[in-house]
């Protein structure tokens, strides 16, 4: 009974560092798929992202690639799922794909094309559990804003219309 007692702490401990979560970095790529023919868009293969998840912007006439990576090897039995959430009057899932971990380097990969300006949330879930999430925006590549929720208007409505006909307030 003492060896077991003895051996109890030592359980848990090894228990509590197995079941924290499996966690891992974000990683993005710019892609102008529009100066590739077919095959090149086929062939190319992304090898260098920029691994960050502050103040994320992407402009919507580019290919946006991203790239997970897992703070230590997944299980390959796992289920991962990518998950890409717009924001509507709340966060709507437009987008779930199941990924395989490439477990040479314990990444996953996608991109997505064509996405609408407006405000959006990318999740990773690992053995049915979200395990990570970011935040990003695309926007219009001039720098111009399309009408979008979070977009400030050109003027303030309550000082616009609180204004009398002869400009004095």
């Amino acid at each position: 009974m003492k060896r077991f007692l003895f051996f109890l702490p030592l359980l848990l401990v090894s228990l509590m560092i197995s079941c924290l979560g499996m966690k891992g970095e974000f990683g993005w790529a710019i892609l102008d798929e529009d100066q590739l023919d077919f095959l090149e868009k086929r062939m190319t293969n992304i090898s260098e992202f920029t691994l960050t998840r502050d103040k994320l912007a992407f402009p919507n006439d580019k290919t946006l690639a991203y790239i997970y990576k897992f703070s230590r090897l997944p299980n390959p039995e796992a289920e991962t799922y990518v998950s890409l959430s717009r924001f509507q009057l709340g966060f709507n899932e437009i987008e779930v794909s199941r990924k395989r971990p490439d477990l040479s380097t314990s990444t996953i990969r996608g991109s997505f094309r064509d996405l609408p300006t407006g405000k959006y949330l990318l999740k990773v879930s690992y053995n049915e559990d979200v395990i990570d999430s970011v935040e990003f925006r695309i926007v219009s590549p001039a720098g111009t804003m399309d009408e979008d929720e979070d977009a400030p208007s050109g003027s303030d409505d309550i000082e616009k219309y609180s204004k009398t006909r002869n400009g004095k307030d």
